[in-house]
């Protein structure tokens, strides 16, 4: 085989093989962001339940002060 022809081989299974490696890379960064977005969702639950708290408490605080 030439030098020429086996250039051209090498070539064309790097080809096949970048696809793949897209395609990990774009599934590892999907699960990346559904991550990010599962924790965003988690901190909103908690920011909304730190306010009823925090409400709760100052209200509690108002009847003492009443």
């Amino acid at each position: 085989m030439s030098a020429g022809n086996k250039q051209i081989l090498d070539e064309a299974r790097e080809l096949q093989v970048s696809p793949l490696v897209m395609k990990n890379s774009m599934d590892e960064m999907s699960i990346g962001a559904e991550k990010i977005n599962g924790t965003g969702a988690a901190l909103t639950e908690i920011a909304g339940k730190m306010k009823n708290s925090i409400e709760q408490i100052g209200s509690q605080i108002n009847q003492f002060r009443g």
